[in-house]
């Protein structure tokens, strides 16, 4: 497939249909820069590899489950706010108990810088500016860059994010992607032939109200531990849990026994979570989720020890996860 990034719409949005080295991927800035759809073409068959909403209202009606929200800050915090450097970050109370949830880029327009394709495959380039952009400087009350470019290259969706700080102050930065992968992958497969493998460590212990953790962990119950082994399927019980990752940038795999491939998620290097997501079972997806940071870190006496950035002055931070296909790797 010659590469090729191209305009379209959809529903009714301006979007951009990228494909290259088999893969094809969808991308609508104007919703949080989602990527709702990604799939493969083996040559036989096609591999629908995330759950696609059939429309723009069902994805703002439950945006964390479709696609790859990018969630900055990630996951919750308590009070909706942190300080930091003499400063205070506020964001929306969206969720009961004064928490705010899953940050405030998933759901608003990036505007596009660059969109183009070549023979390493075909891109899309995003930016929020705080010194141009009002509102989201309501959030981050300095002079911050976001840039969001998304890929398709030979190594499948790659998503890079950055924060380039161009204030006085020293910022702290953590990211996670609510990413829903569809169950099963393939026209008349089974949830039955799944398997999901999760390099997994230790479950986090969490508030059962607020959902806020200790920062303490216990050990994996039966089904975690075969989602951390030799794989589990991902809709057998309902599972909404964060995990500790086991270290090294290990790989998550969703592995269809019915074919010869496995969906991977390969992680940044500065990831130290994951969650797991899956509606307690009763959906047609499986959301797994890197997080570099405990949710509500920012919060804590010591935040760098649970995975939290500190990106200073005129410096800047990046993170990159890819997903993508291949041969099954047993």
């Amino acid at each position: 497939m010659v590469p090729e990034c191209r305009k379209t719409l959809w529903d009714g949005c301006e979007a951009f249909d990228l494909r290259a080295f088999s893969y094809r991927a969808l991308v609508v800035p104007s919703l949080g820069a989602n990527v709702i759809n990604l799939e493969y073409d083996t040559g036989k068959e096609t591999f629908t590899i995330l759950r696609t909403p059939h429309s723009a209202k069902a994805l703002l009606d439950d945006p964390f489950a479709w696609g790859v929200p990018v969630l900055f800050p990630p996951n919750r915090i308590s009070g909706a706010f942190y300080e930091w450097d003499g400063v205070r970050y506020e964001f929306p109370v969206n969720r009961n108990g004064g928490l705010h949830i899953h940050g405030v880029l998933h759901n608003r327009p990036w505007p596009v810088i660059v969109y183009r394709a070549d023979n390493e495959g075909a891109l899309v380039q995003m930016k929020l500016d705080t010194r141009v952009d009002k509102d989201l400087r309501k959030y981050f009350p300095l002079d911050v860059v976001f840039t969001l470019e998304i890929c398709l290259t030979a190594k499948g969706l790659e998503h890079c994010f950055t924060m380039e700080n161009f204030s006085s102050h020293k910022l702290l930065a953590g990211l996670a992607y609510h990413t829903a992968f569809k169950v099963p992958f393939r026209p008349g497969g089974s949830k039955d032939n799944i398997r999901l493998l999760v390099p997994l460590e230790a479950h986090c212990i969490d508030d059962p109200v607020t959902r806020l953790p200790t920062g303490e962990t216990i050990p994996l119950d039966e089904f975690e531990s075969r989602i951390a082994g030799e794989g589990a399927p991902p809709l057998e019980q309902g599972i909404d849990a964060l995990f500790t990752a086991k270290p090294g940038n290990k790989e998550a795999i969703i592995r269809d026994l019915a074919a010869d491939r496995e969906v991977f998620y390969k992680p940044d290097v500065a990831n130290r979570y994951w969650i797991i997501w899956n509606n307690e079972g009763k959906k047609d997806f499986i959301a797994v989720e890197p997080q570099s940071q405990l949710s509500n870190a920012m919060k804590l006496s010591d935040p760098e020890s649970f995975g939290v950035r500190i990106v200073p002055p005129r410096k800047n931070w990046s993170c990159s996860n890819t997903i993508g296909v291949r041969l099954t790797n047993i």
